[in-house]
């Protein structure tokens, strides 16, 4: 499936029209991308975001890159996701390819339990903005 990117633009009623690349996006989000959707709702939106998804980029005026980050290393749960804001999405992925390794190997020494916390809060350590889905700002309609 490649790198796939949701590319959401934010409309004026709060709604968003949704575009899907799959193989990442560089400086023109809505060349590399095709239309998945209009006038989605939030929720509709959140459906969206699991271990499958990269990144997001939400065009609101401005354009805001997150990384998505599971959290569970098992893949268990595939949507227990977090939304990393960066301005560097190949760092913040070459570095969280690396966290996730640990967490891996983690997971088979028996230490499951306490991985997807720490996983969380090495994220939240590394950027300057982590949100889960359902507290995301821009699907509460905050910018």
């Amino acid at each position: 499936m490649g790198r796939r990117t949701l590319v959401l633009v934010v409309r004026e009623d709060g709604r968003f029209d949704c575009r899907v690349a799959h193989w990442g996006v560089d400086a023109d989000p809505f060349a590399q991308s095709r239309p998945l959707g209009s006038a989605w709702s939030a929720a509709t939106v959140r459906e969206l975001l699991d271990a499958t998804v990269e990144q997001v980029l939400v065009c609101d005026g401005s354009v805001r890159r997150y990384c998505v980050c599971w959290l569970d290393p098992r893949l268990a749960d595939p949507g227990d996701v977090a939304l990393a804001r960066t301005d560097d999405p190949a760092a913040l992925r070459a570095w969280w390819v690396e966290e996730k390794s640990r967490a891996c190997e983690a997971v088979r020494s028996g230490a499951a339990e306490t991985v997807r916390a720490e996983l969380l809060a090495a994220l939240r350590e590394r950027t300057d903005a982590v949100h889960l889905p359902d507290d995301a700002p821009f699907l509460r309609g905050a910018r």
